[in-house]
């Protein structure tokens, strides 16, 4: 990955890097030193090859070097252009698309796996405008500007909270000062498209039934306020004494059709308020969350989800080389769910005394004892970050498994509620025709 490096001098145009007329040009540099501490600057030089020279002198080991004047030149263009307009928009404004920081992530890891230093790297996504690729194209592009300002990878990341989250922030400060960036990037980008297919698998389990639900809802509205009224002015007609069950449709239909305005702005303040308090109340949020585990089925499948996660964060956080104590800190939040994230944080000051990880995670609770086990193994042995990897595939699938079990039957459950209400509505209305008719036979 060095530009001294024959196989690197291929991807730069040298004829570009030589100064005119024999002239000095200022060229940035980062690089690990014979420590393996991260390091950068800034060197004057005739042309590149002898800015790679100089600074392979000082034993550092270059990982990026570019003539600034010139990175400036194509990374610090005036944001004039519609395609600037909507960089500075994302960038600054709205919250990337996790799925396109996934894929930029995994196409820039793939890049410098190639040998090619970051800021080319960056220049090649930054130069794909196409539809799909646009917002990759901002996200290079912002974050080539940062690293030519001076700034390292991590610290251009952390600029841009909205794009890249503080756990990704970490591993790349980590990938570049063990100078495993482009692995670290790969498992971040693993990590990723991980939690997002999980994520679109639980949705897709709840399309179907909130989508019946929704008819539900929508087809009792209409029988309520359009069906039942006709067949109230039949029956008043009668002047007939009405069954309990039609009686109490008809006065339901009433409610509706005179106060269906205040139960609508009823149910969206409801919302709002619920929102509001989930967002601003840890009480509150943490009493829907320990709801939540205790659900049937539901329960069990969020529990699973909460594991996997942390497992999963934890051995991608303990293989970038951070330590166990700070990669707790991450792996907290991930989980979504309140309960776990106080039951790591328990976790996390225990092993700051210094017990051990799996210790204090039977002692804090709520983790099944598989898992507890499997990281004991991995503590034992020397492969925790294996072990942990091997834990959140197996929540993974469960969760997985959980979901395949719950679709086949919510289907028909949903189906049977549909029938119930609609079925009931009906009976309700028909019950007295039915009277009717066993009178005039009798």
């Amino acid at each position: 990955m060095t530009v001294a490096d024959n196989s690197t001098t291929n991807t730069i145009d040298r004829g570009a890097l030589v100064s005119d007329n024999n002239l000095s040009t200022t060229f940035f540099w980062s690089g690990t030193g014979a420590t393996g501490n991260f390091q950068r600057g800034t060197i004057s030089a005739e042309n590149i090859d002898i800015a790679a020279h100089k600074i392979a002198l000082q034993g550092i080991e270059i990982k990026v070097l570019a003539p600034q004047k010139q990175g400036s030149e194509k990374f610090r263009k005036e944001n004039t252009s519609k395609d600037s307009l909507f960089n500075a928009f994302t960038l600054l404004g709205n919250k990337t698309s996790p799925r396109n920081t996934a894929l930029f992530t995994r196409q820039l890891a793939t890049l410098i796996q190639a040998g090619i230093p970051i800021l080319q790297s960056l220049e090649v996504l930054g130069e794909d405008a196409s539809a799909e690729q646009k917002e990759i194209a901002a996200i290079a592009t912002t974050l080539g500007k940062d690293i030519l300002a001076g700034n390292t990878l991590a610290e251009a990341a952390s600029n841009h909270p909205q794009v890249f989250d503080l756990l990704s922030q970490q591993l790349i400060k980590a990938g570049e000062a063990s100078a495993t960036l482009d692995l670290t990037l790969h498992n971040i980008a693993n990590h990723q498209e991980r939690t997002l297919a999980l994520k679109a698998k639980i949705k897709k389990a709840l399309i179907h039934p909130i989508s019946v639900l929704a008819i539900a809802a929508v087809v009792t509205m209409l029988m309520l306020t359009k069906v039942v009224p006709q067949f109230e002015q039949m029956f008043r007609s009668q002047g007939k004494t009405l069954p309990s069950m039609t009686a109490f449709v008809i006065e339901l239909s009433a409610t509706m059709q005179n106060y269906w305005a205040y139960a609508l702005v009823g149910a969206f303040m409801l919302i709002i308020i619920f929102r509001i308090c989930y967002h601003t109340k840890p009480a509150f949020t943490l009493f829907v969350h320990q709801l939540l585990l205790r659900l049937p089925l539901c329960g069990g499948l969020i529990k699973a989800n909460c594991v996997a996660r942390f497992s999963r964060t934890l051995a991608t956080t303990y293989n970038a080389g951070i330590p166990i104590a700070s990669a707790l800190t991450f792996a907290g939040p991930v989980t979504g769910n309140l309960v776990y994230q106080r039951a790591i944080g328990e976790v996390q000051h225990a092993v700051d005394h210094g017990e051990s990880l799996h210790e204090a995670i039977a002692q804090a609770g709520h983790f099944p004892s598989l898992i507890i086990k499997m990281i004991a193994i991995g503590e034992q042995a020397g492969v925790l970050d294996t072990m942990l990897e091997k834990g959140a595939a197996h929540y993974e699938s469960e969760v997985e498994n959980t979901i395949d079990k719950i679709l086949p039957l919510l289907e028909p459950a949903m189906m049977a509620l549909l029938g119930l209400v609609i079925g009931g509505l009906i009976t309700a209305m028909y019950l007295p025709v039915f009277q009717m008719g066993t009178v005039l036979g009798g």
